[in-house]
Formats: structure tokens, C-alpha cells, sequence
């Protein structure tokens, strides 16, 4: 990590003990520096794409902070059209938790959570968010609006956020059983959100408003899935922030202009495939933050080619059935229901990708995948896929073997090597 911006992270750190509200206008400026900078890249390839996507996720973290009465709190499988399409911001804690790591500052938020009773093995990206909240450095929103997908930690920080901030919770609750019985359930309680929105900020949201929202997400995912379709047959300049932008894009910023522009400009800007490089596909979040998993996996001499969250497609949305289309995204998700469900569609993408091997990452904290990681090696190995469970953390150093990690993915890399 830059000199500079370890500094910074120190000075943050040294500020959330002694002053939060400096703390926040610390990152604040920080993130609004990102937006300025990446926001400038005019580039056409994918390393400028992603520099956009970037700067457009940073502005949604300092808009959020600066007008908290105006954001909710949600989680990164939240369908946030109706947000969008009233003005309101969403302001989602798993990803400020990798911007915090990112700014060299996650520790002390991190160190605060188990000072306050929050479990050692927690999910470090929720266990960041309570940190930066209990701080005062995260503010208060207007409310949270969460879903039961497709992560345990979720059901438990979030209330405690509820709790902690005094503000109002909705959890859409997702029936694991994949029909349209489900799909009616959830898009009903989708509906009761929007009264509580309206309520709530003052606003109406305009039913046009939201059906150009969902016109939106279909436009874009039109494009994506036919990018994940093709994805096999391109090489793209793939970094580990890309894969994290690619994540955020088709989750919580689906249905913004600024999303769509990101996956037509990714998807334009693959070049014929590089058969020199070898070429993964990655199990869960990427840790964006790591020097040493960013040195070998940017090298040059391998491409990441996806990761499972971030192709998790459901049936194309539907504007002149929005609710309906935001319930069927959860139901259909490849993240609800069996974890079968999960490595099927994995094996699938990594199929279309033409991936030479996968490294399911076992992120701390995330039981759901932990507990998959066996099963997947076997099927992704039965597939002729090599994989390599590697144990990490998406934010929080202080759970990595950063020298076992490098020498592990070195060492599987080869492995990809002499099998060509």
C-alpha cells in the first residue's frame, strides 16, 4: 500500500479515538478525491472503466455521509431501485468496509467491534461496519432495509445497527424455495417498503420514476449477461477492484445510469484472449486492500476472468412489472436456496470463461462459504477445473497469512502452468 496512504489511514485511526466527526470528514474527503480523480480517467479500456465505477462508488459513500437523513442502510443484496428512483442514497456498510480497508484504517473500527463484545470470528466486513457506526464515525441514515440473502452475519448486525442508531428496520424475507409463490411474497413486502420510504423521507416515489429505474437494470444486465456469454473468448486488464466494481454494479448501483455506462464500457473493451495468460475464476469477494494477492494476480501472467458474486444473474427485470422483477432478482439469485445451487452456477461461469482454474476464498467469518469450500473442489476438480481453497480476509489484516498466501497462490499458479 502507498506511503501516503498509510499515513492517512493513521491519521484516521488516531481521529476515530479522539474526534469521529474529524474521522468522517477525513474519509469523506478522502472518498470525494477518488470521485474527483477516477472520475477523470476518459480512457477506453477496462482499467478506465473500472477507474469510473470507482469514483461513482466512493460519491455514493461521501453522499451518504454528508446527507445521512436521506440514505438508507442496506445490504449488497438489497434491489435498490426504489432508492434510486426517489432520490435517496443507498448506503451500503460491506462496501464502506472495504473502502475502510483500503484507507489503511480498518483496523481500529475492527478493533472496536470486539471491544464491544462482537465476536473475534465474526464476518470482518460486518464486524467493520459495527465498528465504524459504534465509533461515530459511521452516521446515522434514515433507516435500514436489509434482506435475508444470503448471508447469517446480516440477520445479526444489522438489527444491532437498528438498535444502536434508534432508526427503523425492514428485512425482506427470502423463501429459500425458488417458484412465483415466493416471487409474489417478496414483491409484496417490496411494496410495503416503499410506504415506509415514502413515509419516512417525506418524498412519493413516482411510479414512472421507478419503471425507469428497472429499464435501467434491463438494459444493463441485457448487456452483462451477454458479456458473461462471451467472456471466454476476450482478454480483459483485470484487477481484483475491478472484480469488486463488477460486484457493486450488478447489486447495489443496478438501475443507475452511471451502471449501465460501466458494463457497456467493460463489455467494449475486451480484446481477442491472451492464450498466454492463465486465467481464474475467483469464489466469493476479492481482498482489493492486499498488496501481495494484487501483485501476483495483476501480474500480467494471469487474468481473473469473474467471480461467483458478481455473476449471479436472474431473469432480466421487467419495468412494467418492477416489484415483481426486483422480488424475482432474490428469488432466482444463485445465492439463495442450496449452496448446490451456488457452485453449480459458479461451474458455469467458470465454463463460459474458460477459466484455467478457481480459488474459492474462504473469506473469515462467512460460514456459507467456508462450509462450501470442499464440496466445490471436488466438483470444479470433476470438471477439470483446479482449485484452490485459500484461507483470507476480504478487509481485515490481522486474519491473514499474507507469506502463506503468496507461496500457496504461487504454487497453484504453477501447478495451472505445467498442466497447459
Amino acid at each position: 500500500m502507498e506511503k501516503y496512504i498509510e499515513t492517512i489511514g493513521s491519521i484516521i485511526e488516531k481521529q476515530t479515538v479522539k474526534n469521529p466527526a474529524s474521522a468522517r470528514r477525513l474519509l469523506m474527503a478522502a472518498y470525494s478525491w477518488v470521485r474527483f480523480n477516477k472520475g477523470r480517467d476518459k480512457g477506453t479500456d477496462a482499467i478506465a472503466a473500472r477507474n469510473r465505477m470507482n469514483a461513482a462508488v466512493a460519491g455514493t459513500i461521501v453522499d451518504s455521509f454528508r446527507r445521512p437523513e436521506q440514505a438508507v442502510m442496506v445490504n449488497i443484496f438489497m434491489p435498490c431501485e426504489q432508492l434510486h428512483a426517489m432520490g435517496l442514497q443507498p448506503m451500503f456498510p460491506e462496501g464502506i468496509s472495504v473502502y475502510l480497508a483500503n484507507t489503511a484504517c480498518q483496523r481500529v473500527f475492527g478493533e472496536a467491534a470486539e471491544a464491544a463484545d462482537v465476536p473475534e470470528t465474526f464476518c470482518s466486513y460486518h464486524k467493520t461496519m459495527i465498528g465504524a457506526a459504534e465509533t461515530g464515525v459511521m452516521p446515522k441514515p434514515l433507516m435500514i432495509a436489509n434482506t435475508t440473502l444470503a448471508c447469517d452475519a446480516n440477520q445479526l448486525s444489522f438489527r444491532r445497527l437498528a438498535e444502536f442508531y434508534h432508526i427503523p428496520q425492514t428485512v425482506i424475507d427470502v423463501p429459500s424455495l425458488v417458484s412465483e409463490e415466493s416471487v409474489a411474497y417478496v414483491a409484496d413486502q417490496l411494496r410495503a417498503l416503499t410506504g415506509q420510504l415514502e413515509d419516512m423521507s417525506g418524498r412519493r416515489l413516482k411510479p414512472e420514476a421507478l419503471r425507469d429505474a428497472v429499464a435501467c437494470s434491463r438494459r444493463t444486465m441485457e448487456v452483462y449477461q451477454d458479456f458473461l456469454a462471451r467472456r471466454g473468448e476476450v482478454t480483459l486488464s483485470s484487477t481484483l477492484t475491478g472484480e469488486m466494481c463488477s460486484l457493486i454494479t450488478v447489486h447495489i448501483m443496478l438501475g443507475r445510469p452511471e451502471g449501465e455506462k460501466y458494463i457497456r464500457d467493460l463489455a467494449a473493451a475486451g480484446v481477442p484472449k491472451d492464450e498466454s495468460k492463465k486465467r481464474i475464476f475467483w469464489i466469493h469477494a476479492p481482498p482489493n486492500w492486499q498488496d501481495s494477492m494484487k501483485d501476483i494476480l495483476e501480474s500480467g501472467h494471469c487474468e481473473l476472468v469473474g467471480s461467483d458474486l458478481g455473476a449471479d444473474c436472474p431473469p432480466l427485470p421487467d419495468p412494467e412489472q418492477p416489484y415483481e422483477s426486483m422480488a424475482r432478482r432474490l428469488v432466482y439469485c444463485a445465492n439463495n436456496g442450496p449452496g448446490q445451487r451456488r457452485l453449480e452456477n459458479a461451474l458455469l461461469r467458470a465454463k463460459q470463461a474458460k477459466a484455467d482454474g478457481v480459488i474459492f476464498f474462504c473469506h473469515w467469518g462467512c460460514k456459507q462459504t467456508m462450509g462450501l469450500a470442499q464440496l466445490g473442489k471436488q466438483m470444479f476438480e470433476a470438471e477439470g477445473l483446479p482449485t484452490l481453497v485459500l484461507d483470507g480476509d476480504g478487509c481485515d489484516a490481522r486474519n491473514v497469512a499474507d507469506g502463506q498466501m503468496v507461496t500457496r497462490v504461487n504454487a497453484f499458479l504453477e501447478q495451472l502452468e505445467g498442466g497447459k
